[in-house]
């Protein structure tokens, strides 16, 4: 009685902090850190549908043939519930080596897989991944080990279901549904941030502004399609060509945006150069024909511009980009406080 009491409370331990996880990740590395509490294990794997990734978290001293064996079983099984994935190059590896057979133990490197669990993870009616454990052990999983981890296995589904609920709706709000950049009011939210810790600690702060030319010739000539496969190229482009602390967001239309916390005008001018040569450089691929598209830039900057708001800050990099488009596009220019 009392080892199925100490067990029972491993598991509430186990659910309890699989419900404090907020990312994906944190959500299963919370199930690998603290199953080993309860089971005997060489390997914990959680395939998620959604993602088409295969997290396993093995022992250390895992050999290879047997992260293999493992992954093939746990993709078999996905396959043969009919969800997908049909072999292993259907999915991406995420392995991670820890700690998880008893001090001064390491496997045999001939192991191979003697006992495991595979569970589907299902959420009212719908199949989104399966879980395992495994081991190189023979017979280690028993009646109430699998009462155990089917417990654990729901909790987990509930979980990541809600995760990704959560996390459709937030990608809804905050991105741009043509492009994948941060839509506007992302980048007016993001933009007060920014412009606060800036304006606190005195840091540099550039913004971008980026209009592409003659873009109404392209959707007149080809038609929207066309034009809107041009955003996407063009959003790509913007997206290699920044930092990765950098926020690219559709402004509207063919406008965009750039934030570059931490940049100066010297740094602002190599980016915006950057990605003017870049887009100058690509040929678009639009209807039948291959045709080349370029870009104006306008850049703003505090505090060597001195504006005294986000909305300063926004004023001057349009006027910048209007200064480029008036002395002939295909140009960064900055702003200039005398033509204002």
């Amino acid at each position: 009685m009392r080892f199925v009491v100490k067990h029972l409370n491993i598991l509430r331990s186990i659910i309890n902090t699989i419900n404090m996880g907020s990312e994906t990740n944190e959500i299963i590395e919370a199930a690998a850190n603290h199953l080993p509490n309860l089971f005997e294990l060489s390997v914990f794997g959680l395939l998620l549908k959604e993602e088409s990734t295969l997290y396993l978290y093995q022992e250390e001293s895992c050999p290879p043939s047997f992260t293999q064996e493992v992954a093939q079983n746990m993709v078999k099984v996905i396959s043969i519930l009919g969800e997908e994935p049909n072999d292993l190059s259907c999915v991406t590896l995420k392995i991670e080596k820890k700690k998880l057979l008893p001090p001064h133990t390491a496997m045999d490197p001939k192991a191979s897989l003697k006992s495991y669990l595979v569970l589907p993870l299902a959420v009212e009616g719908e199949i989104i991944g399966c879980v395992s454990i495994n081991s190189d052990q023979p017979n280690v999983y028993d009646a109430q080990a699998l009462q155990f981890f089917s417990v654990i296995g729901y909790q987990l589904a509930s979980t990541l279901k809600q995760f990704q609920r959560f996390s459709s709706i937030k990608t809804k709000a905050i991105y741009d549904n043509l492009t994948n950049l941060y839509n506007r009011q992302y980048f007016e939210e993001k933009l007060i941030t920014e412009v606060e810790k800036s304006f606190q600690e005195g840091s540099p702060l550039s913004l971008i502004m980026v209009d592409i030319d003659h873009f109404k010739k392209v959707n007149d000539t080809f038609g929207h399609p066309e034009g809107d496969k041009v955003l996407r190229e063009i959003a790509s482009l913007l997206k290699a060509s920044v930092r990765e602390k950098d926020t690219v967001a559709r402004y509207g239309g063919e406008e965009f945006v750039l934030i570059l916390p931490d940049a100066g005008i010297q740094k602002a001018t190599i980016i915006s150069e950057r990605i003017r040569r870049k887009v100058e450089s690509t040929p678009f691929e639009v209807g039948e024909t291959h045709t080349h598209i370029t870009v104006s830039l306008g850049i703003s900057n505090f505090p060597d511009h001195h504006p005294k708001s986000k909305g300063d800050l926004v004023k001057m990099a349009d006027q910048a980009l209007y200064d480029a488009k008036r002395e002939g596009r295909n140009r960064v220019r900055l702003f200039h406080p005398a033509r204002r």
